[in-house]
C-alpha cells in the first residue's frame, strides 16, 4: 500500500496505444485494463471509473460496429437479429476484415484523454439523432453518445467522422 502511494506521487503521465480487430472479448478485455490504469493513480472514486469505463465501451463498439464493419443503427431496430448477423458475416469479408480500432491514451494527473479512430468511411456527426428527442427514447440505439457526452468532459471528432476524442478531467479528491 505504501509503494502505491508513493507510485501516486511521482505519475506524471502515461501514454499507450492499443489495436483491436474482431478478437473475441478485447474490448471488454482493454476496457478493464483502462480501468485498472485509473484505479492505479487514483484518478477517481469506483463510480468515476465505471462511468469512463461504459463511455470507452460505447466509443469503441461504434468504432466496431457503425465504423469498421458500416453497420446502420436502423438494423437493430429489425427483429430477427440482422444487426448481429450483418456483423458477424462482415468481419470475414473484405474490406471490412483488414480493417482495426486504434485506441490511444493519455493519463496525467490531471486529465485521460482517449482517442478512438477506425478506418471505416466515417460520418457526419451532426448527423447524429437527438436522443432526447420523445421519439428517440425507445430505439434500441442511438443512446451511446449521449452516455458518452454525459460522462466525459469534452467530446470532439475529427473531420471526417471516424475519430472521437473523449477527454474526462480528475475531480478534485476529498
Amino acid at each position: 500500500k505504501q509503494e502505491r502511494q508513493q507510485v501516486q506521487m511521482l505519475f506524471q503521465a502515461q501514454e499507450s496505444t492499443f489495436q483491436l480487430g474482431y478478437e473475441s472479448g478485447s474490448q471488454s478485455a482493454l476496457v478493464n485494463h483502462l480501468q485498472e490504469d485509473l484505479k492505479r493513480i487514483n484518478f477517481g472514486d469506483q463510480g468515476d471509473i465505471m462511468h469512463v469505463g461504459m463511455a470507452l465501451t460505447e466509443a469503441i463498439t461504434n468504432a466496431v460496429d457503425h465504423g469498421n464493419l458500416e453497420l446502420s443503427s436502423a438494423l437493430r431496430e429489425q427483429p430477427d437479429n440482422a444487426y448481429r448477423e450483418l456483423g458477424k458475416q462482415r468481419m470475414n469479408e473484405p474490406p471490412y476484415r483488414e480493417r482495426r480500432v486504434q485506441v490511444t491514451t493519455r493519463i496525467t494527473a490531471d486529465d485521460a484523454t482517449f482517442v478512438i479512430s477506425d478506418e471505416g468511411p466515417g460520418f457526419d456527426p451532426s448527423e447524429l439523432p437527438d436522443p432526447t428527442d420523445p421519439e428517440n427514447l425507445l430505439k434500441a440505439s442511438g443512446r451511446g453518445m449521449r452516455r458518452i457526452r454525459t460522462v466525459m468532459d469534452d467530446v470532439a471528432f475529427a473531420s471526417k467522422g471516424n475519430e472521437i476524442t473523449m477527454t474526462k478531467r480528475r475531480q478534485a479528491l476529498t
